[in-house]
């Protein structure tokens, strides 16, 4: 893809002069779960009265490139992406219950960290903390594993044997309406126990719930058509029992998306972080990957230029830029408020980084630039002021916790490209006309073999 050759071409310019910002090219959305969005319930309204929630419009508007900016028919200041036709990346800020429930995710991220670093304590002797050691080193001995074709699950404490980063893969069966989804590796739950447990289905609820309904108003696709394509970890067929003589069965009940928690290692000292990337330009193959904005920031996003995305300066084409909470609110919710309110810390928020995978350029026809990302480890501590050894700042890992929206996989999830897609134009993917009519009445995750017949 030539996108992706131009963003490993191009550069970040963060502190300079006339840089591409966040807060310019990345716009920001305020949502809220539907479970969470009756203003009924006082406790709800009163932790969303700061921002009015963003409608399917401004939602669609968020993600679409800007062909006017593009074409110079306004100018790019006026563009919602500023300079940038739109990097298919959004920030989305939740309050009240949501943001509760998403911190309870990145709660259990840091908790299963810890419970990783206990196992390399041998002479840990307390009846709790060794029984969390036990569990850790079973699942670092686990490794990886087979589950069925395509899925996997477990820890890799060191991917590729690289030393950049470690990776838990989980997959999530589906419970029943009143159950939490079973997430493997089971192992897992040992590690971090109940509560770091409920505190994760709970924020994986609620962007399972945001992502569905940013995928709907993107797309135009109502409820059913979105609940046919879209899997958010529901239930959609019967329960299989948990043998090992049914693991193809179980397979098939598992939820195509996914949670992976990652933890982005200390970078060797002579090692380059702007050009030794932990993770390199890439896209994802999903609908969306939303992300709970990590405390400590390295996540990049091509912004590709409006005016000079086929500039001869490879400089001019584009940018990276790094997501980061929004520092000026709307007029609206700033109404009302002195500019230090307006601009605080609030503790009642959070901010998920949301970005466009292949299946949402697909579907939408190309009207939707799939993200693309990549990872910058941060950098260890600087030497000391005295010139020689190290800072007394001890290293932080970034921890990230993404989850994968993807496609179902069952045979019920088929596309009708005129009933489920209202405003196609059916111009294809790249704006290739005739793909979207070749992949009518197939189902979504079978696109991929178009998209990458030779994968």
């Amino acid at each position: 893809n030539e996108r992706i050759l131009n963003s490993k071409e191009g550069f970040n310019r963060f502190g300079l002069d006339d840089h591409y910002t966040s807060d310019e090219t990345i716009p920001c959305l305020d949502m809220q779960t539907i479970s969470h969005s009756d203003t009924t319930n006082n406790n709800v309204a009163a932790s969303s009265s700061l921002y009015d929630v963003s409608s399917q419009r401004e939602i669609r508007e968020a993600y679409m490139a800007n062909d006017n900016t593009q074409q110079g028919k306004i100018p790019a200041s006026d563009g919602i992406h500023g300079r940038s036709s739109g990097s298919g990346c959004c920030i989305i800020r939740l309050t009240g219950k949501d943001a509760t429930s998403v911190r309870g995710l990145v709660d259990f991220a840091d908790n299963f960290f810890e419970g990783v670093d206990s196992g390399d304590n041998e002479s840990d002797n307390d009846d709790s903390n060794g029984a969390t050691s036990i569990a850790a080193r079973r699942l670092k001995d686990l490794g990886v594993f087979r589950i069925a074709n395509n899925v996997h699950a477990g820890f890799d404490h060191n991917v590729n044997e690289e030393g950049k980063m470690q990776v838990l893969y989980t997959k999530l069966i589906p419970g029943d309406d009143d159950e939490d989804p079973l997430l493997l590796p089971l192992e897992v739950g040992d590690l971090v126990g109940t509560k770091s447990l409920s505190g994760a289905h709970s924020g994986m609820s609620t962007l399972f719930d945001i992502g569905s309904q940013i995928t709907s108003a993107v797309l135009g696709m109502d409820t059913e058509s979105t609940n046919k394509l879209l899997d958010d970890c529901s239930r959609t067929t019967a329960k299989v029992e948990m043998i090992s003589d049914n693991h193809e069965q179980i397979a098939d009940t598992m939820s195509n998306s996914y949670q992976r928690i990652i933890r982005y290692l200390k970078p060797k000292q002579d090692e380059d972080a702007q050009n030794d990337a932990a993770f390199w330009p890439h896209v994802d193959s999903t609908f969306l990957t939303l992300i709970p904005m990590p405390e400590i920031a390295g996540l990049e996003v091509w912004c590709p230029s409006s005016r000079y995305a086929e500039s001869d300066v490879m400089s001019e084409r584009g940018e990276w830029v790094r997501p980061i909470k929004p520092t000026v609110v709307d007029e609206g919710a700033a109404a009302g408020m002195g500019a230090a309110e307006a601009n605080s810390d609030d503790e009642d928020c959070i901010h998920v980084v949301a970005l466009a995978g292949e299946f949402l350029q697909l579907l939408s026809d190309g009207q939707v630039p799939t993200c693309i990302h990549r990872v910058i480890a941060p950098k260890p501590p600087s030497p000391s002021a005295f010139g020689f050894g190290t800072s007394n700042n001890k290293y932080k890992p970034r921890v990230s916790a993404p989850l994968f929206l993807r496609p179902r996989r069952g045979d019920e999830a088929v596309l009708d490209v005129e009933s489920d897609l209202r405003d196609s134009d059916n111009t294809g993917l790249y704006f290739e006309k005739g793909l979207m009519e070749e992949c009518d009445e197939m189902r979504v995750w079978d696109y991929m073999d178009c998209m990458s017949p030779n994968n």
